[in-house]
């Protein structure tokens, strides 16, 4: 259960919103319900975004995605490489 979640967002309104929005989106959920939490769901729960900024809901959800990689690693538990962006440990993982 993810009892606590924080970020920290370097970027727009829309950004910053998206981050936000993702985090109180997975809190109180269980790391795999965290998981599957799409940016549609983020931009939707937002009550949209412009067009020109869906790219924000698009890092909100990888950024999920990387956190929950990065748990997995970090505690030893095996997952499905293939359900992630990259099964690399390079530094560009970290980033996102």
């Amino acid at each position: 259960m993810i009892v606590d979640v924080k970020f920290e967002t370097f970027g727009c309104a829309s950004a910053i919103a998206s981050s936000s929005m993702a985090n109180e989106m997975i809190k109180g959920k269980t790391v795999e319900q965290a998981f599957a939490v799409t940016n549609k769901q983020v931009v939707d729960a937002l009550g949209g975004l412009p067009a020109h900024k869906l790219h924000c809901s698009v890092l909100a959800e990888e950024s999920i995605k990387s956190a929950v990689k990065h748990y997995y690693d970090k505690n030893g538990i095996a997952y499905d490489r293939s359900k992630f962006l990259c099964d690399r440990n390079c530094e560009a993982c970290h980033m996102v």
